[in-house]
């Protein structure tokens, strides 16, 4: 007799589990189209994308002096949003020659107009510290003219402390 109710007990289990559909753990999340208007993330991202060459770079002194520094360099940024900049500065003794390179993911704030340079890494060709007024850790403000790129430091303070125009080749 005791076998009836723990067959009867099984089989009533096994009906009524059987009898369940399987359901998604979650409902999907309805997303908007994506913003491509001219001051949304993705506009920066294709004005962005490709390679650029290295016209000018003028650094800061902390009273504001401007110096034009003699450089080379090419920034390169691709649709997956990492950001690779290489480059060399020659006749200055105060700049340090890595200060152009370095590479890293870009996060844009097209509000704000700025890059903020994630998982950076910077390459010193001597065992020098990097300038601190290129460091790499700063926000990159952005602005775009024709076929020109405009990329500016600032410390903490607020101050600019180096400005370089690239150019478009791609």
């Amino acid at each position: 007799m005791r076998r009836i109710p723990i067959l009867l007990i099984a089989a009533l289990a096994t009906t009524v589990l059987a009898g369940c559909e399987a359901a998604p753990r979650s409902r999907p999340v309805k997303m908007g189209p994506v913003d491509t208007g001219l001051d949304s993330v993705e506009a920066a991202r294709r004005q962005l994308k490709g390679t650029w060459e290295l016209v000018s770079l003028d650094v800061f002194s902390p009273t504001g002096e401007k110096t034009t520094a003699q450089a080379t360099g090419k920034l390169t940024y691709d649709e997956f949003g990492n950001l690779a900049m290489t480059g060399t500065v020659t006749g200055s003794a105060q700049i340090d020659p890595s200060a152009l390179n370095l590479t890293g993911r870009v996060a844009i704030d097209p509000d704000a107009h700025t890059l903020r340079i994630t998982s950076v890494s910077a390459a010193s060709t001597d065992d020098k510290r990097v300038d601190p007024k290129l460091d790499a850790s700063n926000v990159r403000y952005y602005a775009f003219s024709g076929d020109l790129l405009t990329t500016t430091l600032k410390n903490a303070a607020g101050a600019i402390t180096a400005t370089a125009t690239w150019k478009r080749v791609d």
